[in-house]
Order: structure tokens, then C-alpha cells, then sequence
């Protein structure tokens, strides 16, 4: 029974480990723009807008939108380690214990892309409110610019009770004791809604919604889950799923084979799973779930098309019916999916060095291969092999 009430709380309540992502809702016009907060890290610091609202044709990058709660404390309780900075860095070294957020604590959010921590910053881009501040990734996490207080959004929650998954709620920096707040810019009437957005702190409200990408007390460890790096090696050989060296050029990069020797040991074999849905992308992967394989160094996506056949796919055209995959047991007997709308983790099934995997395009059926190496290919010491569908 006690076993029951856990999984439950695991799913309903928001606790320390958790990865997330920060949605929020724009209205103009009669049209309802849903975003997501995202950063880099990298070139630039600042946060920006991902959107979600067309994620069923081509879904949202979630790898920059995934914010991990850190840890959680009390306001009082903050401000008494402030000013003794050995005990604030005891405490916020024990901050995975998966305590459960409330509302009144304050929380830190680690970018888990770039492992900086989301503040507010003394910058200000704003050209409609002098009085806002640029939010963004630090990698220090002393001080208070750092920590953001949670307040409900409804008299239906109060100071004190805990942090349900999918409540709307109010963020306010404690430093700047300014609101994170999405914000429109001026004349976006001539620009597409999106362009016109940023994020900032400001004396103005928004309300965001925390979704869960990954329990982080659910994880199996050694499984296959969403947000996943890895190689893809051929079972049969050592051979490493990757594309051409950047010394053939951009447009070669798009075409992928197996290749052997120490390729698996660069970073353009590298791939990243994506799955096709926000809420719980992080979960394990299922046999027969579909999801996108996104090339880590150059941003593209493993898709078919009719007029290249399987090849990488630009961002921006890479569309569900192009680039979804799925990992089959067998070919014989195709494993049936299960229900897409399940909350939680799910149960690990693929095994990372133990599960041989048969890659599948959803839409067309066909399965990943490559093409036999010929007698002379492999006189000559060839250790490429073409991969099609």
C-alpha cells in the first residue's frame, strides 16, 4: 500500500532530481502562441523561447529546455546560509535527496544542458520596461540571483502545500524580487508572434506551468530513456552508425554509414533520442515508441524523403512523418505499442550493451541496413558500409 502511495506521489508532486520544462501560454489576437523556456549555454547566456505549439508536425527541441530542480529550501532558511557560505555549500551539496517542492520554498533550476544554473542577471535588453532584467545561466550558484521563490497562481493552493505536476505558478527572483515573465516586444504586430517574444524579470506576472521530463528518482540505470546520448554499433561487427569527416564538405555530412577502426570514439558518431511528446520525454523507451534520432554535432535529424531517400534532415523540415523511428526486438513479430498518455517513467525495457535493437521508419515501414561491401571494396581495406532503408 505504502509501495502505491509513492509511485502516486512520484508522479502527482515535483521533487529535487527532477528534470522539467518552464511552459508558459501567449495570447494575441486570438492566437495562442505555447512556448517553453530554453537556453544554450554556449556562445550566448540568455534564455530564449522554444515553441510547442506545433509539436505534432515537428516537435520542440527539448534538449535546451530541460531545467533539473537542484534543490529546494525554505526562504528563511536560505537567507541564514547566505551569509555562511561554508554551510551553504554543505547544504546545497545534499540537495538530491528528492525532497518534495512546496510552495513558499525557494528552488534552483540547473540547466541540464549546459550545468549552469537559471538567474537573473544585471543586464537589461528590454526596450518597453526599463525596470526589467535579462534572465540567463550563471555557473555560480552563491547569492540570491539564483534562487526563484514559488508562489500558487490559485487560492485553490496555498503557502506551505506541495507542488502538484501541471499547476500554473508564479516565479519571483529573489534578488531582483521580480517576476520571470514573458514578454512581447514593441510593433510585433509586422513580425510572426514567436519573434516577438522573450523572456525577462519584470514587475509583470506570467504563469508558468512546470511539465516533468524525467523522474529523478525513477531512473533505471543502464537503460535506453528519452534525451539519451549514444553510439549505434552494428551487432554483427564493430562497425559505428556515423557520417563523412568535415573535411568532405557540408553536403556529404547528410549522408550516413557504418564505419569501423576508432570512429566511435569521435563525436560525429554521436546521436541523441528525442521523443515525440513534451510531458515525460525523459521516460524509458519502449519497444515500438516512436521517437526522432538527432545527430549530436550538426543538428540534424535521420529522416526519408522521397527525393533523397534516408539522409539528415535540416531542423526546420524535419517533420514527424519524415524523421520518426522506432527500436523493434524482431521483424518477425512486431512489438505492439503501448498507450502513449501513460504518466511516469514507464518500465525500462532496452538494455544499453545487452538489447539488439531493429530500427524502424514509422511511416514507411522500412527497416535501417546497409549496403554489402563488394569483393573489391574490401581488397582495398574499404571500412564504410552505405546505410538506406
Amino acid at each position: 500500500m505504502s509501495h502505491s502511495g509513492e509511485a502516486d506521489e512520484e508522479f502527482q508532486f515535483l521533487r529535487t532530481g527532477d528534470e522539467v520544462v518552464l511552459q508558459s501560454t501567449f495570447t494575441s489576437q486570438g492566437e495562442h502562441v505555447k512556448i517553453c523556456l530554453a537556453a544554450e549555454g554556449f556562445g550566448t547566456r540568455l534564455c530564449r523561447l522554444e515553441p510547442v505549439s506545433n509539436c505534432k508536425n515537428v516537435p520542440p527541441d527539448m534538449s535546451v529546455c530541460g531545467f533539473i530542480l537542484a534543490n529546494c529550501l525554505s526562504v528563511r532558511a536560505l537567507q541564514e546560509m547566505l551569509s555562511h557560505t561554508e554551510h551553504l555549500a554543505a547544504e546545497l551539496s545534499a540537495g538530491g535527496s528528492h525532497r518534495t517542492l512546496l510552495y513558499g520554498q525557494a528552488v534552483l533550476f540547473l540547466h541540464s544542458d549546459s550545468s549552469m544554473y537559471l538567474s537573473c542577471l544585471s543586464s537589461s535588453r528590454s526596450s518597453t520596461d526599463k525596470l526589467a532584467f535579462d534572465v540567463g545561466l550563471r555557473e555560480e550558484k552563491g547569492g540570491e540571483t539564483c534562487w526563484w521563490i514559488v508562489h500558487p497562481s490559485s487560492r485553490q493552493r496555498s503557502e506551505g502545500e506541495k507542488v502538484r505536476v501541471g499547476d500554473d505558478l508564479i516565479l519571483v527572483n529573489m534578488s531582483s524580487e521580480r517576476y520571470l515573465h514573458l514578454s512581447a516586444g514593441s510593433g510585433f504586430d509586422s513580425r510572426s508572434v514567436i519573434d516577438s517574444l522573450s523572456v525577462n524579470a519584470s514587475f509583470q506576472q506570467t504563469l508558468w506551468s512546470v511539465a516533468p521530463i524525467y523522474c529523478g528518482g525513477g531512473v533505471a540505470q543502464g537503460y535506453l530513456k528519452g534525451g539519451d546520448t549514444f553510439w549505434l554499433h552494428h551487432s554483427h561487427s564493430d562497425a559505428c552508425l556515423t557520417i563523412p569527416s568535415t573535411e568532405q564538405g557540408e553536403e556529404p555530412q547528410k549522408v550516413m554509414h557504418y564505419e569501423t577502426e576508432s570512429v566511435s570514439c569521435h563525436a560525429r558518431s554521436l546521436w541523441r533520442l528525442e521523443t515525440l511528446h513534451v510531458v515525460w520525454s525523459g521516460s524509458h523507451t519502449y519497444w515500438g515508441q516512436p521517437f526522432r534520432l538527432c545527430h549530436v554535432t550538426t543538428g540534424r535529424y535521420m529522416g526519408l524523403t522521397e527525393e533523397k531517400g534516408l539522409h539528415l534532415v535540416d531542423r526546420d523540415k524535419a517533420d514527424v512523418k519524415t524523421t520518426s523511428f522506432c527500436f523493434r526486438s524482431s521483424k518477425e513479430k512486431l512489438d505492439s505499442c503501448v498507450k502513449t498518455n501513460i504518466d511516469g517513467m514507464g518500465s525500462p525495457a532496452i538494455k544499453y550493451g545487452d538489447s539488439v535493437c531493429y530500427v524502424q521508419h514509422v511511416d514507411s515501414g522500412l527497416w535501417l541496413t546497409y549496403q554489402s561491401v563488394d569483393a573489391k571494396s574490401s581488397r582495398i581495406g574499404t571500412t564504410q558500409k552505405k546505410v538506406f532503408l
